[in-house]
């Protein structure tokens, strides 16, 4: 299993990177600094999963999650903010998960079930 996140804060990222390698052995994480990167990282390979945040600089999770889906992307992608006003704005962009902020290992497991990952 391959999984990109997308994540500006560096102790977040951090802390998504080893929740995926703790819920599943073998997982194998990118990571990226903001939805630009994200995007190019999406492009050159494919992923079981990306998780992203919605604030980001330079291209935020709304618009990375838009282009994906306008790009043919379907697999899973699931929207992550401290602001829970954007969860409707996650999901029209095509998010099929969003998550409140903070992310606890409980709702990353719970992710991954829901998703067969």
């Amino acid at each position: 299993m391959r999984i990109l996140i997308v994540e500006d804060e560096a102790n977040v990222r951090s802390f998504l990177q080893n929740a995926m390698k703790v819920l599943r052995s073998g997982v194998k994480v990118d990571t990226a600094n903001h939805g630009a990167d994200g995007l190019k990282l999406a492009r050159r390979q494919w992923y079981d999963l990306i998780i992203t945040d919605y604030h980001m600089p330079k291209m935020d999770g709304i618009d990375l999650t838009f282009t994906l889906r306008q790009e043919g992307y379907t697999m899973p992608i699931v929207m992550i903010s401290a602001d829970p006003i954007v969860e409707p704005y996650a999901l029209n962009a095509g998010a099929n998960l969003f998550l409140a902020k903070p992310v606890s290992l409980e709702n990353l497991r719970y992710m991954l079930n829901v998703f067969g990952l």
